[in-house]
């Protein structure tokens, strides 16, 4: 009874101060008709009207007369009234503050980013990297020709949930730039991948990590793209940075990155010739020469001899363009392209080419979420089988590690485009953000919110 007191406060003690009425109620109903017995048979009105005030007074709830009059005490009677309490409100998330622009060095680059913390930095939050996905994308998600502002929603539900993050421009975008390459770009030709792409992963973590109000012991990782490729790079092999409590890895790469390539653009060149805007024989020709072109980078030594001469020099239209584009992708060597992923024959891109996402999940042992849009072409749900898509990734966790979602009508781009087909990059980011994927957010952040991560 203590305890059901101190919950229901004030309003608990004018419970039990009626209670105590209706007893004393009780007692005068029972003591007028104990008199009523004794008395001559003629109608006595008043000590009637008593009787029916006591007891309407005393039906009135759940149990009624007999559950009071039961009571053995006036305690006994509190205790009836309070055998339901009403349940503890949920306590609201720690509320988190506002983007602050920060700095962190990885390799003498330095990195630039946008942190949101605790407000209040006494009570620690869990806390998460934003890993970006392949392209020009700046921390937010935008590239010079398309702002998809995708990295700062990510950031906008973390901070709902109330888990701290960062998020940054990766080498060759937004404020990073090319950092101290940036006078020298070929400096940046004979490293590798692990050391530009996945090493500032690593120092990002080892930041977060320190920042008052963060527990370092429920650190997050969210990749998106190629992003997701590296988180899984980095679970496995930390190195220098902590460990990382839990894993997101949203519509991730699902293979190695050349053949996801060459997927999209086989696609893409029979689509043209489908389409009649190419014919069947050049297409032959340049999904050929890709096919060479990731050979030579697959089989060979950086650096890599020039290429010989492109296939069809006298292409016009679209099949200039699919030609150009194998030519930059495939066979590109240019440092400041190189960072940003579309220039695979260096160092870099053999190394980027060697990450394979099913490969690695299997030596995953924190939970992790993975997602799917059922209309994303980039990075799609597959089949199941081997190198199709994210589902095999995910079939490749530990039992019990991983939870895969699709998630109805989303693409790439974390946009729901509905039952329409769907539109160029472009339109997409006319649409909303897809609801679902929020609702799965929460639902998975929840573990590492609720309780600190064992």
């Amino acid at each position: 009874m203590t305890a059901c007191l101190a919950a229901t406060g004030s309003n608990g003690l004018i419970s039990l101060l009626l209670i105590g009425l209706l007893l004393v109620a009780a007692a005068v109903a029972a003591f007028l008709v104990a008199g009523l017995g004794r008395r001559a048979p003629r109608s006595n009105g008043r000590a009637t009207a008593l009787l029916l005030v006591a007891a309407l007074g005393l039906g009135v709830g759940t149990g009624g007369i007999g559950a009071l009059a039961g009571a053995a005490s006036f305690a006994e009677a509190a205790e009836v009234a309070c055998a339901t309490p009403a349940p503890a409100p949920a306590p609201a998330p720690p509320v988190i503050a506002d983007d602050r622009d920060v700095v962190f060095d990885s390799g003498g680059v330095t990195f630039h980013g946008s942190y949101r913390g605790p407000v209040d930095p006494s009570a620690a939050v869990p806390a998460v990297v934003i890993v970006v996905g392949t392209g020009a994308v700046d921390r937010d998600g935008n590239a010079p020709a398309l702002a998809t502002e995708a990295y700062r929603w990510l950031a906008d539900q973390m901070s709902a949930e109330g888990v701290a993050s960062l998020r940054y421009d990766k080498l060759g975008t937004g404020a990073t730039g090319l950092g101290s390459f940036a006078a020298d770009p070929d400096a940046l030709l004979p490293l590798g991948y692990d050391r530009l792409r996945v090493q500032p992963i690593r120092d990002a973590l080892s930041f977060l990590a320190v920042q008052p109000g963060v527990d370092a012991s429920r650190l997050l990782l969210l990749g998106h793209s190629e992003g997701g490729a590296d988180a899984l790079v980095v679970a496995t092999d930390p190195g220098d940075a902590p460990a990382v409590a839990g894993l997101l890895l949203i519509e991730p790469a699902y293979t190695h990155i050349l053949d996801i390539v060459a997927r999209q653009f086989t696609e893409q060149i029979d689509a043209a010739v489908a389409g009649g805007a190419m014919t069947a024989p050049d297409a032959a020709d340049l999904e050929e020469w890709m096919s060479h072109g990731i050979d030579e980078i697959r089989t060979g030594t950086p650096p890599y001899p020039d290429p010989d001469p492109v296939p069809l020099p006298a292409a016009t239209g679209i099949t200039a363009v699919y030609q150009d584009a194998i030519a930059s992708n495939i066979y590109g060597s240019d440092p400041a392209q190189m960072v940003i992923t579309h220039a695979y024959r260096t160092a870099y891109g053999k190394g980027y080419d060697a990450v394979d996402p099913g490969e690695l999940s299997p030596q995953v042992t924190v939970p992790t979420l993975i997602t799917c849009g059922t209309k994303d072409f980039n990075t799609p749900c597959g089949d199941g089988a081997s190198g199709s898509g994210v589902l095999a990734v995910a079939d490749a966790f530990p039992p019990g590690v991983a939870q895969s979602v699709q998630l109805p009508d989303m693409v790439h781009i974390l946009r729901d485009v509905g039952s329409a087909d769907v539109p160029a990059p472009a339109d997409q980011i006319a649409y909303p953000f897809s609801t679902a994927l929020q609702r799965q957010l929460g639902d998975f952040i929840a573990q590492f919110t609720e309780e600190p991560a064992r």
